[in-house]
């Protein structure tokens, strides 16, 4: 009798087979088909599921973006173009949800359930419905190809996501860096933004919108940074509009290739430009009082009621809670905002605020106009290079300040007096002149005959490159000339 040789048994492979099987099983159950495209996806969660994670997440964004922008009329609005899209795309029974931001920020992006959320600041760049439609149907499109849900199931937020929210707010630990970082900042793939794109022109086209409205708006968006660059002196760090660009890496060819795809039969379809100007006038636009004006260098906060002025030359750019003003040199001031204390030595306060973090010197009690207040140094060594900074806290009726001034040792202290300045320059404002700062808003103006661009211009409540700024603003190139009667966009107070 002849036995066969038994094969020893390969445990390394019985090993990974026991492994891994576990998950390939667990991947496979979590595939679902894709209501819009008809391909297999990952996802976590059943509709309902994912439209509990948008309710719970809502106020939270609510919180991270300065609230809802409470216009009812434009608000109205808003869901009804909305609505009109979902209804047209492949799930219009779920609870879909459109909201303003309060934020100047232009921005848009989606969170599970059906949860579309765009900036004012987003719509005061739109120059008709479409336009507006496009983004949203740009949005719409993420959430029936379960985008932030695939997102999520395949690990690709937890790390990379909470990063980019911290960069984005430096708030890294914060719920709002957990949320944005898990649902709706982090960047999407190009794939699944030309999916975005495919099926928002396919709604944009069923809605009877015109489709090439995705592309004028993204054109729109892309002049508008180049201004905002130009205005913040493209000194480094990140531009106010490197956040929508960062979360939706979208190029004018690769969106104008999902228009001729998708747009279907061609038939005349709406713009809806003057209803849209006419819906927006008066709109908020840039800073409010809520979250202070800058005017000029000085920093005007109207709800707490104080003001301080920046140095000539450093470029201030106000986000919720916090100024940062920055220097060509690599110097910066920035400016924090906290709730006002009471009964504690500013010096003690000062030290368990940034003692934990620097090793402090030149400890020093100081008054600045009646409100006491303690600064000390330090040195901070980034990127190989070494920093001077100085740490002050004035504590106020209303608020307490803290601020970083932080120059180059290069510099060998050349700030040193306009630092000095700056921080003695925090004062109280009286209720009656607090009551007299206002925003700037959009005003939807008809251009009269004789009046050019460059006279229109002069006419936008700017400080700088207003002729720049009303030609992004209005979506018009170089060569584009306007026409008496033609409704266009002004800045004003």
């Amino acid at each position: 009798m002849i036995l066969e040789k038994i094969k020893p048994i390969n445990f390394l492979k019985l090993f990974l087979i026991s492994f891994f099987l576990p998950f390939v099983l667990f991947w496979a159950q979590s595939c679902t088909t894709n209501p819009a495209t008809g391909k297999r996806s990952i996802s976590l969660n059943t509709m309902a599921e994912e439209e509990k994670i948008g309710r719970a997440e809502h106020p939270k964004i609510l919180r991270a973006f300065g609230g809802e922008y409470n216009n009812l009329r434009l608000k109205n609005y808003i869901r009804t173009i909305g609505k009109k899209l979902a209804n047209v795309s492949e799930l219009p029974n779920i609870n879909w949800k459109f909201t303003i931001l309060n934020s100047k920020e232009v921005n848009a992006f989606a969170v599970p359930g059906g949860y579309i959320y765009v900036t004012r600041g987003l719509i005061a760049l739109a120059n008709n419905e479409a336009e507006l439609a496009a983004v949203l149907a740009h949005e719409i499109g993420h959430i029936t190809a379960l985008h932030p849900s695939s997102r999520r199931a395949t690990g690709t937020l937890t790390g990379i996501g909470v990063l980019a929210s911290g960069i984005i707010f430096g708030r890294a630990g914060s719920e709002i860096s957990d949320l944005i970082g898990r649902y709706s900042m982090s960047r999407y793939s190009k794939s699944q933004e030309f999916e975005a794109d495919l099926l928002g022109v396919r709604y944009l086209s069923k809605a009877n919108y015109e489709p090439t409205a995705m592309a004028s708006f993204l054109e729109t968006m892309n002049s508008f940074s180049k201004y905002i660059k130009k205005i913040e002196g493209k000194m480094g760090g990140e531009s106010e509009m490197a956040r929508i660009f960062a979360s939706h890496p979208r190029t004018t060819a690769r969106v104008e290739r999902a228009i001729k795809i998708a747009s279907g039969p061609k038939k005349v379809r709406y713009t809806n430009r003057i209803t849209y100007l006419k819906m927006i006038d008066g709109l908020f636009y840039g800073d409010t009082p809520k979250d202070g004006i800058i005017q000029n260098q000085t920093f005007i906060h109207p709800t707490y009621q104080f003001q301080i002025t920046f140095p000539m030359g450093f470029n201030i750019v106000n986000r919720s809670g916090s100024v940062t003003a920055r220097h060509v040199d690599n110097s910066t001031i920035e400016l924090r905002l906290k709730k006002a204390i009471k009964n504690k030595s500013m010096t003690k306060h000062l030290n368990q605020t940034w003692g934990r973090h620097y090793k402090l010197l030149n400890h020093e009690g100081i008054i600045v106009n009646n409100m006491p207040g303690a600064t000390a140094t330090s040195v901070s060594v980034k990127n190989g290079r070494a920093f001077d900074l100085r740490f002050v806290a004035i504590n106020g009726a209303r608020v307490l300040i803290h601020m970083v001034f932080a120059s180059p040792r290069s510099n060998n202290g050349k700030h040193g007096t306009s630092f000095k300045d700056t921080a003695y320059s925090f004062s109280q404002l009286s209720w009656k002149k607090a009551k007299t700062i206002s925003s700037q808003k959009i005003r939807v103006t008809v251009v009269k005959k004789g009046e050019t661009i460059s006279k229109l211009s002069q006419k936008m409540a700017v400080k700088k490159y207003k002729e720049e700024c009303l030609r992004a603003l209005n979506g018009l190139t170089s060569h584009i000339k306007v026409q008496p009667g033609q409704l266009i966009k002004l800045i004003s107070r």
